[in-house]
């Protein structure tokens, strides 16, 4: 297991939720408007309890939540610790659960990634961690090879169009691309190998880092052009998990280079 991967994954997931409810909570009420899903069909015993928890609560006691979650990611980016890991997944669950309609790709994978994230955290027997670990690890693969197996089963992306009616779609800005519809089938069938190749090709070092450079390419794409930097930036968050300790040692050193920066243009 490699362990400065593991810990920038850790740091990276729970900035993530920090980033992701202070987003919330500056939307205020608006968060909470719509209807949430209902879990569970029978209204007794502990399961309507859970129910009362997790699809009852007002936009006030969401919001608690919110803050609850928000100051127990910040106290997880201090130090990992396993209980606290698991209180901030079970937060999550009932704050997305509570906000479905706006869930996506990438908040459905920190739902799954943050559990094993905690079962990483200090005071977990080694087994566990490094199965947890590994676990991890696959559910980036598999995200990827799920996604690529979904588009396989329809037409648009393999007749090269998807990419053309998502610009065309007045919900995203993209008229601009829309114009340009060989470029949209390139990127239509690029996006496709991606997918398909990635579960593949970050196994082997050369190829994990050009897939991986790839991919943020990719998701940093989908958040500025989409409007969607919760996904993109959640998939980014846990490519760290697949990082060698060559990559983190070059990631922390630059990190500490631009740290370092504003520092010496005050002095």
């Amino acid at each position: 297991m490699n362990d400065a991967a593991l810990r920038l994954f850790q740091r990276a997931a729970y900035a993530w939720i920090s980033l992701y409810m202070i987003a919330l909570l500056l939307l205020g009420d608006d968060a909470w408007v719509s209807a949430p899903v209902r879990l569970f069909s029978s209204a007794l015993g502990w399961k309507g309890w859970l129910q009362e928890m997790m699809n009852d609560r007002t936009a006030a006691g969401c919001m608690l939540i919110s803050v609850l979650l928000l100051c127990a990611a910040l106290l997880q980016l201090h130090r990992q610790r396993w209980w606290l890991g698991l209180l901030v997944w079970l937060l999550f669950r009932i704050i997305t659960h509570r906000t479905w309609l706006a869930s996506n790709g990438g908040i459905q994978l920190m739902e799954n990634m943050l559990i094993w994230c905690a079962l990483m955290g200090n005071g977990t027997h080694p087994f566990i961690g490094t199965t947890a670990f590994w676990i991890a690890r696959l559910q980036v693969l598999l995200a990827y090879g799920a996604a690529a197996a979904h588009k396989f089963t329809g037409t648009a992306w393999l007749d090269g169009s998807a990419v053309l009616l998502v610009a065309n779609d007045p919900g995203f800005s993209l008229g601009w691309l829309a114009r340009s519809p060989v470029l949209c089938t390139a990127l239509t069938y690029l996006t496709l190998a991606f997918m398909s190749l990635f579960p593949l090709a970050v196994w082997w070092s050369p190829s994990r880092r050009v897939f991986l450079f790839l991919g943020v390419l990719f998701h940093l794409s989908t958040a500025v052009f989409m409007g969607i930097p919760q996904m993109g930036l959640a998939f980014i968050a846990c490519y760290a998990i697949w990082l060698d300790q060559d990559n983190v040692k070059w990631f922390g050193t630059m990190l500490q280079q631009i740290h370092a920066t504003p520092r010496a243009v005050i002095t």
